[in-house]
């Protein structure tokens, strides 16, 4: 089975539990257990954050890490305006777990952003993409 990539982003200091749970709350949402994940992805300004390092090593993950210049320039179904005054792009989780995929096509979404919140002020953003298919061209007669 091909894996999928997990996009995040999250509020400096989110708790890794926090970080978790919507990690997972989101592969179930899309029927997918851990093992199905290819890696985590998130903003540059957000690499070294606790919840997100935690969560990666929890699951063995490798961490992808974008500009928000790249990010910028993926076309996402939800993107926050408050999200770029913040963090200079429109979209983390969603625009990151494409990338991750090797795609910018948002139909390559299989979970758009997913915000689970702490109880506090702070919040975890989760989207899961898969890579496009290459079978049909594998297929096709010479």
């Amino acid at each position: 089975m091909e894996k999928v990539f997990v996009g995040v982003g999250c509020t400096p200091g989110l708790h890794p539990d926090v970080m978790m749970t919507a990690v997972l709350r989101a592969l179930r949402k899309v029927g997918l257990a851990p093992d199905a994940v290819g890696g985590l992805a998130t903003i540059a300004q957000r690499r070294d954050e606790p919840a997100i390092v935690l969560t990666a090593r929890h699951h063995g993950w490798d961490i992808q890490a974008f500009s928000a210049e790249a990010l910028s320039r993926v076309p996402v179904p939800n993107p926050s305006e408050r999200v770029r005054q913040v963090m200079g792009t429109p979209a983390v989780a969603e625009a990151a777990a494409l990338l991750a995929a090797g795609t910018r096509d948002p139909k390559h979404l299989l979970l758009e952003k997913l915000v689970h919140r702490d109880g506090e002020r702070r919040a975890a953003t989760v989207s899961i993409a898969r890579r496009q298919s290459h079978a049909k061209a594998q297929h096709q007669p010479l």
